[in-house]
């Protein structure tokens, strides 16, 4: 994600590492400005994706405004070192950019025009903002990998947070509160920072931190387990097959040793209901969980649905943020008054249906994006023995 769009024509002969990762010269690596807000930029970034800023005004009954004392600067320094200009040179960040900007062109269509504006600030301020702090402040491999160990960081702290702030219905494992307390929404979190966790284990020289580390991944994919969430399921199988398929013989070894050991303690330890929830895919089990196949019905409905709207209003949707409501008060299930109002539970849909299918064709084009320039970057790294652990993080 800190490359160019252009495939980087590396040469035979040693060079600079920190070329690799970031071969603009502009900004220069040495302005203390820059330095100063990349320090900042990082804080966010561990704020952003720990969730500390939500714990500490849960703990302590008001909000210190972590995210904006730490924030605003970072921004500010972003756009006096020249961050701005050097994010948009990628091809990936005007995909986010105008994914953004549709947004914006939506609000005036929506179903409810205040909450979609809301939802828009509230996405620039929070998430778009991240785009410019990391592609705009980090130069070098070492402050890469600086970002790297704050996502590890803030992956310790969700897991923390997992058993200090945790919530059980039904068996399944959420948070008391805060923006990712949903099951679902915990999984799904987990499942992003947990690979940075995992990047340490694997690159560090240390022996007792390498232990830590890879007992925080299992102990993370047992929490994601706990959720009962079987889309979180599903990305982890996935992710071990790309691993099987793409990774090294030593790679492929240890994955399928360290499944043949967490295996078997996963269904041991986990709750019987969590077990019979994550595995209930189809009615035609016996054992399947009433909930569980209560809930999948509930997601057809609403995919159709979000189908629906995207085909009925393809090109600003019903407004972002909006189908909830739109559903809810535009739709009549069974002779009845209300809808579901509930969300989409398809990411993908959710931004067809809210935004329209420009939206959607911005959205998939920003993540095959970032994807195509990270494999571009592993491929040439792996060739390469003084570019192992970047071949390492591409991965």
């Amino acid at each position: 994600m800190f490359v160019s769009n252009r495939p980087i024509a590396l040469p035979r002969v040693p060079v600079d590492r920190a070329a690799l990762v970031a071969p603009l010269p502009e900004p220069s690596t040495s302005d203390p400005l820059r330095k100063l807000a990349f320090v900042l930029g990082l804080a966010l970034l561990f704020l952003r994706a720990s969730m500390l800023h939500q714990i500490q005004a849960q703990l302590m009954g008001f909000s210190l405004r972590l995210l904006y004392i730490v924030g605003l600067p970072a921004l500010f320094g972003v756009v006096l070192a020249g961050g701005i200009r050097l994010t948009l040179q990628r091809r990936t960040a005007w995909y986010w950019v105008g994914f953004a900007a549709w947004m914006a062109l939506t609000v005036p269509w929506s179903a409810w025009k205040m909450g979609s504006l809301l939802l828009l600030v509230g996405y620039g301020r929070s998430d778009l903002i991240m785009l410019f702090i990391v592609g705009g402040l980090v130069l070098t491999w070492r402050e890469c990998k600086l970002i790297m160990f704050a996502l590890a960081g803030a992956s310790v702290v969700n897991l923390l947070s997992s058993r200090l702030l945790l919530k059980e219905d039904s068996g399944r494992l959420g948070l008391e509160f805060g923006s990712i307390q949903n099951p679902n929404d915990f999984a799904c979190h987990l499942l992003l920072t947990l690979p940075f966790l995992l990047w340490v284990a694997y690159s560090t020289r240390s022996v007792v931190l390498r232990s830590f580390a890879l007992a925080g991944v299992g102990f993370g994919i047992y929490t994601i387990l706990r959720t009962g969430s079987r889309g979180a399921l599903v990305a982890l199988v996935l992710a071990a097959l790309f691993a099987l398929v793409r990774g090294t013989a030593p790679q492929r070894i240890v994955l399928l040793a360290s499944a043949a050991v967490l295996i078997p303690v996963l269904v041991v330890t986990l709750p019987k209901e969590t077990l019979q929830r994550v595995t209930s895919f189809s009615a035609n089990s016996a054992s399947a969980s009433q909930e569980a196949l209560g809930s999948s019905e509930m997601r057809e409905y609403l995919l159709r649905k979000s189908l629906d709207y995207a085909l009925h209003n393809p090109i600003f949707g019903v407004g972002a943020g909006q189908f909830a409501w739109a559903e809810g008060v535009q739709n009549r299930i069974g002779g009845t008054t209300h809808g579901y109002w509930h969300e989409t539970h398809n990411t993908f849909m959710q931004v067809a249906s809210e935004c329209g299918i420009p939206a959607l064709i911005l959205f998939v084009a920003g993540i095959v994006s970032a994807f195509l320039l990270l494999n571009s970057t592993w491929r040439q790294a792996r060739r390469r023995p003084d570019c192992e652990d970047i071949a390492a993080a591409s991965f």
